[in-house]
């Protein structure tokens, strides 16, 4: 309940909130007359009035609005100094903008607030993208990829980090991406074509990065051969079969796990619980053409604890790569290079958000930065109904020296409208597809 409704609708919220905030803040400093602050649309739940103004919570919380007077082309405008349509051009563009603005401020702050407090991150996510494996018949296989490349670059972005190289297959799906790799010292021009996987056809393309594995357990797959023995989370594996491990390497036992033939089976694993030493029989399983067990070791992780500086610094980079990638996709969209199930609307933002929630407090904070990224670009595109429309509005009424008449608006207002419900529906209708079985 709390992962699956409570989070989600406190982050959409908090979202909303902000980004209403922005306008109504902005609003009442040019003593514009705020009717309504809501937070969701349709009927009134509960709420209170101040002065002029409405606070209230509606029955439909993904979502909010601010109602100034006579905003809407079909508001009622008496022409009192206190409407909006009264206020100078450059105050009403102010007002407009602001809701998007605080968007991206709220992103730029929780990230900043989460690498001063701290969070860990994989540490092969930081500095170079080295291969570490590649699945058989993959696109990274038939493109001549190999373990050990270092990828030097990936679709125009230079010494790309995994985050760089994981966005940029992800959104290439059926659509050749030039990759120049490192190899032996010498540099190779590739070209990789991810496949589209899952409900949300986004590209795949059968590459892992190199990980520096522990040999302690993360997690244990559930119906493996690992679990029917009893091994838990936490065991620290020091030997396999009789061959004891010095690295105490993931990969190593990975590796040792794999060469074992079936004659020898089951085979002893030696693993340290509590300080004392353990072993059971393992017999392997087939999975994919592969004898396994079922166990997944830890990964390394990467402290950011840094400073206001440094994080701020941090902070703005990776939500300027994000906005990059946003507008990069809603190009794609346009030129359907990318297919719209790749998008997600508020049902799939609800799933991302509970699955945040059980993953921890970083990863939460991360999406709520995201998503209030997301909200503050998407208001500026040019459609009408958005704040982007409004202000767009606002200089070609400047560049007429007159405002549009509101006939006009009103046709203008009713199309937006009318392609937004379109454009939601189709959404939340790709939404549930995604949730069907296949």
């Amino acid at each position: 309940m709390v992962a699956t409704v409570i989070v989600p609708l406190l982050v959409l919220g908090i979202i909303v909130v902000i980004h209403e905030f922005g306008h109504f803040a902005v609003a009442k400093l040019f003593k514009i007359r705020v009717d309504t602050f809501s937070v969701g649309f349709g009927p009134r739940v509960l709420g209170f009035r101040r002065g002029d103004t409405d606070y209230r919570i509606s029955a439909f919380p993904l979502g909010g609005y601010v109602r100034m007077a006579g905003e809407n082309p079909t508001d009622t405008v008496t022409g009192a100094s206190d409407e909006f349509l009264s206020k100078p051009r450059w105050q009403r563009f102010l007002v407009a903008a602001a809701g998007p603005a605080m968007n991206m401020v709220l992103a730029v702050a929780l990230l900043t607030g989460l690498f001063m407090y701290g969070t860990e991150v994989p540490a092969y996510s930081e500095g170079v993208a080295v291969i570490g494996g590649i699945e058989k018949g993959s696109p990274a296989d038939a493109a001549g990829i190999q373990v050990g490349d270092r990828i030097v670059a990936i679709d125009g972005k230079n010494e790309p980090n995994w985050q760089d190289v994981d966005a940029r297959i992800l959104t290439n799906a059926n659509r050749p991406v030039p990759v120049v790799v490192s190899r032996d010292g010498k540099t190779l021009q590739l070209s990789l074509t991810p496949v589209p996987q899952g409900p949300s056809e986004v590209g795949y393309a059968g590459i892992r990065p190199h990980l520096q594995e522990t040999n302690v357990i993360a997690r244990i797959v559930e119906g493996t051969p690992a679990a029917t023995v009893g091994l838990q989370p936490g065991d620290a594996i020091t030997a396999v079969n009789g061959t004891e491990f010095k690295n105490q390497s993931g990969a190593e036992i990975r590796n040792s796990i794999r060469a074992i033939s079936e004659d020898h089976e089951p085979f002893p694993v030696t693993f340290l619980r509590n300080g004392e030493v353990h072993t059971v029989q393992v017999t392997r399983m087939e999975k994919e053409g592969e004898r396994i067990v079922g166990i997944e070791f830890v990964r390394p992780t990467i402290l950011i604890h840094e400073s206001f500086g440094p994080a701020l610094n941090r902070s703005i980079y990776q939500n300027v790569e994000y906005g990059a990638l946003i507008f990069q996709v809603l190009k794609k969209l346009v030129t359907r290079e990318v297919s719209v199930k790749s998008v997600d609307g508020p049902i799939g933002i609800v799933r991302q958000a509970g699955q945040s929630y059980q993953a921890g407090f970083g990863p939460l904070l991360m999406l709520i930065a995201m998503i209030s990224l997301n909200l503050g670009l998407m208001n500026l595109l040019p459609i009408p109904i958005l704040d982007g429309g409004v202000m767009l509005l606002l200089i070609l009424e400047g560049l007429r020296g007159e405002d549009l008449s509101m006939a006009i608006k009103e046709r203008i207002f009713q199309f937006s409208f009318v392609f937004l419900l379109t454009l939601m529906a189709f959404v939340l209708y790709s939404d549930v597809i995604k949730l069907l079985p296949s």
